[in-house]
């Protein structure tokens, strides 16, 4: 890291247009965001991707200067990737990934004890790996997280659920829309909208808020609290496999591929949780979607 010492020391930062025209010193600092599992593999070309690492180290620094200045440089230099977010230990994994995509995006978080968060990701697979995301297929994950304390008092993110679901409509309502603005495709963000609820016959999250949904093949945005988008399962005795069509399971809704999972894992966690004990039914439980292609481009570990 010669070089970034030279640039906590200099006066006047060091261009981006000047870092894409040495290869030797684009490697180097795309090895050191690297270590902050911002790039995959340096390979000395400083194109659109190194730039949005750099700019997002900036971001989780509080940094504000142009450039490869002293204030970037010395930070680079001096953090400790573990400590990269103020109040957390991080250390690479999905669930530390997730936080740093939470943070960035101003996402809420819950830490107290017993509180989980929720999350979907799309196209990922059971070890975080992208598997495609083809259309009409279980092919997500249904995730939720929660936060421990390690010894010196810093947040530790962990994973409690992890299971295979869609949150994407199956091909018969994409073709038979119950909407005539076409059917409705969840948009990838963070929303506080479902309680816990009745789903015809089983017991789930039932959209108590607002949500936008992107309709039919033109991507057109609808934002509403009655679209009856629930994080739901399948029938009873159903587990259907990676790969299969959700048929009429999913409208756009998120929905889990195993009924044994939904109805013995992932709503017991949801009922855990101490806000649901507080006020059952009643509290709006926070969810994230993410499209998981734009996960890894900028959290690959």
């Amino acid at each position: 890291m010669s070089f970034l010492y030279d640039a906590a020391k200099r006066d006047t930062p060091i261009t981006e247009d000047a870092i894409a025209s040495n290869p030797d010193i684009a490697k180097q600092l795309q090895a050191r965001l690297s270590n902050f599992w911002l790039l995959s593999e340096p390979d000395g070309k400083w194109g659109p991707k190194s730039k949005r690492a750099l700019a997002t180290f900036k971001a989780f620094k509080g940094i504000q200067e142009e450039g490869l200045g002293k204030a970037t440089a010395s930070s680079l230099i001096n953090t400790d990737p573990h400590l990269l977010i103020r109040g957390w230990y991080l250390d690479g994994s999905w669930a530390s990934r997730t936080v740093m995509w939470y943070v960035l995006h101003n996402f809420y978080i819950s830490t107290n004890p017993g509180e989980i968060n929720i999350c979907y990701f799309r196209g990922l697979n059971r070890d975080g790996t992208w598997n495609g995301n083809a259309p009409f297929q279980f092919n997500d994950r249904r995730m939720i997280w929660v936060c421990n304390r390690n010894d010196q008092g810093l947040l530790v993110p962990h994973f409690k659920g992890n299971w295979l679901a869609t949150c994407d409509p199956g091909e018969y309502y994409w073709e038979h829309p119950m909407n005539d603005s076409g059917c409705a495709d969840i948009k990838a963000w963070q929303y506080q909208a479902w309680s816990t609820g009745m789903h015809h016959d089983q017991f789930a999250l039932i959209q108590t808020g607002n949500i936008t949904v992107l309709r039919g093949p033109d991507r057109v945005p609808d934002t509403g609290d009655d679209f009856c988008v629930d994080q739901h399962s399948v029938g009873h005795g159903q587990d259907f496999n990676f790969g299969e069509d959700p048929g009429r399971w999913s409208a756009g809704c998120q929905v889990g591929a195993s009924r044994r999972e939904h109805d013995q894992e992932f709503m017991p966690l949801v009922q855990s949780d101490p806000r649901e004990k507080a006020s059952p039914s009643r509290y709006k439980h926070w969810t994230a979607v993410i499209n998981g292609d734009d996960f890894l481009s900028m959290f690959p570990g």
